[in-house]
C-alpha cells in the first residue's frame, strides 16, 4: 500500500507539472480566437510536454493527459490536465480556464469543491469506501450536475471505488477523490470541470495531501 509520505513526495513533482501548464496558459495571447505562445498555437501535446519536462526537472516521472473542451485550446473554455506520477496508479487533475467569465464553469467548480468538502467530512476509519462516491455524486446533483463515466474515487493504486464497496476505510489508507462535473444536457456541450485530490485517512478523519491550488484561473498557480 502506498503511504502518505511517498504520495506527498510524488505530488510535489506533479505540482511542478501543473504549474508549468498554468504558466503557459497564463502567458498565452489570443489570436483569431485561439491561444498562442511563442507565436504558435497552444496544443494539448505542447502542454503535456511542458508538464512532463517540469515533473522531470523536479525529480519525478509522470504521464500527462490534456483534454480541451473542443478540438483546440481557446479562451473561456475548460482545459483538463491530469498528471499521473509513475509511482502512483492515479493522476492528479486540475481544470484551467483562460479569461473565464464565471457562469457555468464557476458553478461546476463550486459543485466539485463542495463534493470534496462533503467527502472530507465523512471519511474516517471504518466508513464504507463506497460512501465517498455517494457523497460526491450527491453534491454534484445538488448543483444540477452529473458525474462523467470516469471513476469518482480511486485507491492510490488506481483501482476504482464503486458505490457498492463496503470495504471499511483504514487509518493510513490513501485514496483519490476525482469528481468530474458535466452539464446533464448533452446538447449544452460546455466541457467538463475536473478537480482531484489525494487524501489520507487519519485516526479521526482524513486530510488532504499536497498544497496545489484548485482554482480554474491559471494565474493562481504562480
Amino acid at each position: 500500500m502506498v503511504d502518505a509520505t511517498e504520495t506527498e513526495r510524488a505530488l510535489s513533482t506533479v505540482a511542478a507539472g501543473h504549474r508549468a501548464v498554468a504558466t503557459r496558459l497564463d502567458g498565452a495571447t489570443v489570436v483569431d480566437g485561439r491561444l498562442r505562445a511563442d507565436g504558435d498555437p497552444l496544443t494539448a501535446e505542447r502542454l503535456a510536454t511542458a508538464a512532463e519536462a517540469a515533473v522531470a526537472e523536479a525529480g519525478g516521472d509522470a504521464d500527462t493527459r490534456v483534454r480541451p473542451s473542443g478540438d483546440r485550446i481557446q479562451p473561456g473554455e475548460p482545459v483538463v490536465v491530469a498528471v499521473r506520477p509513475a509511482v502512483l496508479g492515479a493522476p492528479l487533475a486540475r481544470t484551467f480556464v483562460v479569461d473565464g467569465g464565471g457562469g457555468w464553469d464557476r458553478r461546476a467548480a463550486v459543485a466539485v469543491e463542495m463534493a470534496h468538502d462533503a467527502v472530507s467530512r465523512v471519511a474516517e476509519p471504518g466508513r464504507p469506501a463506497g460512501r465517498l462516491v455517494d457523497e460526491a455524486v450527491a453534491e454534484l446533483g445538488a448543483y444540477g450536475l452529473t458525474p462523467t463515466e470516469d471513476p469518482v474515487a480511486r485507491t492510490a493504486a488506481g483501482d476504482p471505488i464503486d458505490r457498492s464497496d463496503e470495504t471499511p476505510l483504514a487509518a493510513g489508507q490513501v485514496f483519490v477523490l476525482d469528481p468530474t462535473a458535466v452539464d446533464p444536457d448533452p446538447a449544452a456541450d460546455r466541457g467538463r470541470i475536473r478537480i482531484g485530490a489525494f487524501y489520507v485517512v487519519t485516526e479521526s478523519g482524513c486530510r488532504v495531501l499536497g498544497d496545489l491550488p484548485t482554482s480554474l484561473s491559471p494565474d493562481a498557480y504562480r
